[in-house]
């Protein structure tokens, strides 16, 4: 699939009179209907595409109006981040925000950090600074550990006055953007003090630490450079001529990445993941091929892939994303594989609402919603099947209906890479979210029997 986000749905065929519709009530001065809105933005875009929805973001941010996140981000760096500012913008529509980007003057980043000056020069909700190795890094003498304590902990000292900055002088938080890989030398440069792979490393182990201590947030830019190659990610042309940290053309992705972040942020991830499951859980059809005809585990590749994603889905269940079934299936019936097969690994216990009966998935997906008390907004939903993943887009825009494919190989790649369930730096309540919800959904099941 030759798209940045093959998690998002295939590009519509009235894409084009959709997108024309919402132009021209935004030209009007009114907010276009927000769930529309997020639909045209949520597709695999191509570039033409992409640059149409970035023009939209710009002028629905001038406009007044209801149902978006507004979000003023100041952007920081010791390197050109102006071509972030558009697609943080198409982004965010595509998640239920509006980003305003703003960025700081050129290499800008001691004197915001260090000096009494506000150099955005307005009220922020977050800044973003990305910041290149040459900023952090002092001197680093090959083999001389403690040479590289002494930068890393020059490198914490930068990082905690941006923090600081952030509070003081915009009223908001900092997310700092870790180090990507760099192309190495020798596979032992991990192993050798002073090397700049090892200084990354220890740099962006620093970033997790003071997050998860709550002096900044962070944007992992280093996994997302892996994820995509770091080859594909740093252009050394453009590094050197404009200044430009990563590819541009990874732009949109870059900002799709971040975006997810803010919707962290403002609470606009989902909360729930919704599942299907012939062919969703395992493979074939529990009604048709029976407890033993079904494929899960039994040391074939497919059988294994479903095991991986149900233990995938146990990990989201375990930073409490409460998890929810929908399935057409008699009640019963559906629910002999989480009983019986030796090979699954999700049982009815990790269920907060099992939904299986013969109606259509939407009325399904509502009624799901509505037992755990949560908001469309607030579920993502897993099917395999192209039509019924269409059908929910259709009738339930704001649920966040992942394009999965058929292919249980690629499940986890293509809902670890929607970032609908990016998340802060997690805390006990957070882990307890998926079984308060689960009492929740109980409770609503009993009074609907009354």
């Amino acid at each position: 699939m030759n798209t940045m986000f093959p998690w998002r749905p295939p590009l519509e065929e009235n894409w084009a009179a959709r997108v024309a519709e919402l132009e021209a009530i935004a030209a009007a001065g009114e907010m276009p209907d927000y769930a529309a809105t997020r639909s045209v933005a949520n597709q695999q875009l191509g570039p033409r595409q992409q640059l149409r929805i970035e023009r939209l973001g710009k002028r629905l941010g001038k406009i007044k109006g209801n149902g978006f996140t507004r979000i003023e981000l100041g952007l920081l760096g010791n390197r050109t981040l102006s071509y972030l500012c558009d697609p943080l913008g198409a982004a965010g529509l595509a998640r239920g925000l509006l980003v305003s980007a703003h960025e700081a003057p050129y290499d800008g980043v001691a004197g915001f950090a260090f000096s009494a000056k506000n150099c955005f020069e307005r009220g922020l909700d977050a800044v973003l600074a990305v910041l290149d190795e040459s900023t952090l890094q002092g001197e680093r003498p090959l083999l001389d550990r403690a040479a590289e304590d002494e930068a890393v902990q020059e490198a914490e000292r930068i990082a905690s006055a941006i923090a600081e900055a952030a509070r003081s002088k915009t009223g908001c938080p900092a997310i700092i953007a870790t180090l990507p890989p760099c192309i190495q030398l020798t596979s032992a440069d991990i192993a050798t003090p002073g090397s700049i792979a090892r200084f990354r490393l220890r740099v962006n182990m620093m970033l997790g630490d003071g997050a998860a201590e709550g002096r900044w947030l962070m944007w992992d830019q280093a996994a997302l450079a892996s994820r995509i190659g770091i080859e594909r990610w740093f252009d050394p042309i453009a590094y050197h001529s404009a200044k430009v940290p990563f590819n541009v053309e990874l732009c949109p992705l870059a900002a799709d990445n971040i975006a997810s972040l803010l919707a962290a942020m403002t609470g606009k991830s989902a909360r729930a993941l919704v599942l299907d499951l012939d062919n969703t859980l395992w493979g074939g059809v529990i009604g048709d091929d029976g407890l033993a005809g079904i494929r899960i585990g039994q040391n074939s590749a497919e059988g294994e892939a479903f095991v991986a994603f149900q233990n995938f889905v146990l990990g989201l269940r375990k930073r409490g994303v409460v998890l929810a079934v929908c399935s057409k299936n008699t009640d019963a019936v559906a629910r002999e594989p989480f009983r019986r097969h030796p090979d699954m690994l999700l049982k009815e216990e990790h269920i907060a609402v099992f939904q299986a009966n013969w109606d259509d998935k939407a009325t399904n997906v509502r009624a799901i919603a509505e037992k755990l008390g949560l908001g469309l907004e607030s579920l993502a939903y897993v099917d395999d099947n192209p039509a019924e993943r269409e059908r929910v887009r259709r009738e339930l825009p704001l649920v966040s209906t992942i394009e999965v494919g058929e292919d249980p190989s690629f499940f986890i790649d293509r809902v670890a890479g929607s970032g609908l369930f990016d998340h802060l730096p997690l805390n006990c309540d957070d882990l307890a979210r998926a079984n308060s919800y689960g009492g929740r959904a109980a409770v609503a099941e009993i009074r609907a029997r009354v």
